[in-house]
């Protein structure tokens, strides 16, 4: 990367885990991707939480409200974009968790995580990763 301080600027990216009571995990797929945990970029000015709102109605049309408690951070350096991006991890707790597909989704699902734990792709490896770090009791 170029630039005066190349490895010091991110993108941050708000990542909700919502687990519903089988245990399994919602995610998306985005632009043919893989699974990946539900969230995306903060804008310039945004709250957390107004982020987490609209990106969550964004891609999985939840629209009632929720808590969520920030509990892990991952950085790593996206090849395709060219960038480095920050993962702000969050577990959400929805009140009424009504979803579907949402207008920047390809799909929607619950999966059990353990699905990806042997996956060789990064972002359902971090799937994997923090729904096994961060269970429900």
């Amino acid at each position: 990367m170029s630039g005066k301080y190349p490895n010091t600027f991110y993108r941050v990216s708000l990542k909700a885990i919502i687990r519903n009571e089988n245990g399994e995990v919602l995610v998306v797929k985005e632009k043919g991707s893989q699974w990946t945990l539900p969230g995306g970029g903060i804008d310039h000015g945004e709250s957390i939480h107004d982020a987490l709102k609209r990106e969550l109605y964004e891609e999985v049309l939840i629209d009632s409200p929720f808590t969520e408690q920030l509990v892990d951070s991952e950085s790593m350096y996206v090849e395709t974009k060219d960038a480095w991006l920050l993962w702000l991890v969050f577990i959400v707790k929805v009140d009424d968790l009504e979803y579907g597909l949402g207008q920047d989704a390809d799909e929607v699902a619950f999966i059990n995580p353990d699905y990806f734990k042997d996956s060789v792709h990064r972002s359902e490896q971090l799937v994997y990763h923090f729904t096994a770090k961060y269970k429900q009791p």
